[in-house]
């Protein structure tokens, strides 16, 4: 373990440094300092399932400024998503990222962009399904992404795909109708009032700067780039027990460094944050099983709704925000 990494177990529990001086082996401190992390969390969650009688009724519409429920699974319109973009997996594997681009697909559906007059922007979007999809129902999509030679992205963004995006592609598509493009999620490199439709999935939190000052950034150029009447929809990283996070989002920062900045582009809707008791017991290690999630077993996954994580002492999920441009 770093000396970084060692530090901010410290700073979390400072209760652990009568350890340091007892010269206590930095295993028994790393223990002790899990199940310190593990007890507030699910200590936590003990108390919001008490005090929280939150319940979903899947035969009515999805809202779609809202966090993943697992009960989301059985609802029409995140079904018939799924099965449009084949992610509506038949061994009933349930992940976040599958329900993110289910819900990006029917708040455009729902807002009318779903045409062959719109265009789409999608910013950081990999090799996601969603501009193939949408290249089959609007008249023409731009990914784009940095696709750079970087090992920690290279299966979510690998560096041929700009030019061979048919090897990456879920299933046939129309080529005239996508293009994809290197560029940054901070300067897109597009006139403004340009599009119909911008989209990111869990991608603006990781563009960096003080105070989430990159997703700042990514959101204010979507803001240019989109027409009058146009959507925004975004996914990103939001954690519930509002713990601080250089990326991740909470209760607070959500408005205070991005919504609130943002000038021309308003909430379609509120955002609802509350979960229901069955999301709360999904709750998973982001570090044993997200990670390694492709190469966890069959029966594992299909117990074990990937939904809510815990980071140490952080508790996240997917929060969808779609907004219209004024």
């Amino acid at each position: 373990m770093s000396l970084k990494a060692k530090i901010y177990d410290l700073r979390r529990h400072p209760t652990l440094l009568k350890y340091i001086i007892v010269r206590a082996k930095w295993e028994k401190i790393e223990d002790k300092c899990k199940r310190m992390d593990d007890k507030e969390v699910f200590d936590f969650i003990s108390e919001l399932k008490q005090n929280s009688n939150y319940h979903l009724n899947p035969n009515e519409n999805k809202k779609l400024n809202t966090l993943c429920n697992v009960e989301d699974w059985k609802n029409p319109e995140i079904i018939n998503a799924l099965s449009e973009l084949q992610k509506l997996d038949p061994r009933g594997y349930i992940h976040r990222k599958d329900w993110e681009w289910a819900l990006g697909i029917i708040a455009m559906n729902r807002l009318g962009k779903l045409n062959k007059h719109s265009t789409a922007i999608g910013v950081g979007s990999g090799t996601e399904p969603i501009p193939f999809y949408l290249s089959n129902m609007i008249r023409h999509v731009y990914a784009t992404d940095l696709y750079i030679e970087n090992e920690d992205w290279k299966r979510a963004a690998p560096s041929d795909f700009p030019e061979n995006p048919k090897k990456y592609a879920p299933f046939p598509y129309k080529e005239e109708a996508l293009t994809i493009s290197r560029m940054s999620g901070t300067n897109l490199e597009f006139p403004s009032d340009s599009f119909d439709i911008a989209f990111s999935f869990s991608s603006i939190e990781h563009f960096g700067g003080k105070n989430h000052s990159g997703a700042l950034k990514s959101l204010k150029e979507i803001e240019r780039v989109l027409k009058p009447g146009g959507i925004a929809v975004i996914a990103t990283e939001y954690i519930i027990n509002n713990k601080s996070h250089p990326e991740f989002f909470n209760d607070t920062t959500i408005y205070s460094d991005l919504i609130d900045n943002l000038r021309k582009l308003k909430r379609v809707e509120p955002i609802d944050t509350n979960l229901t008791a069955k999301t709360l017991d999904t709750v998973l290690d982001f570090f044993s099983i997200d990670v390694n999630w492709d190469n966890m077993e069959d029966d594992f996954k299909k117990n074990h709704p990937l939904i809510l994580l815990k980071v140490r002492n952080i508790l996240f999920t997917s929060l969808m925000l779609v907004f219209q441009k004024s």
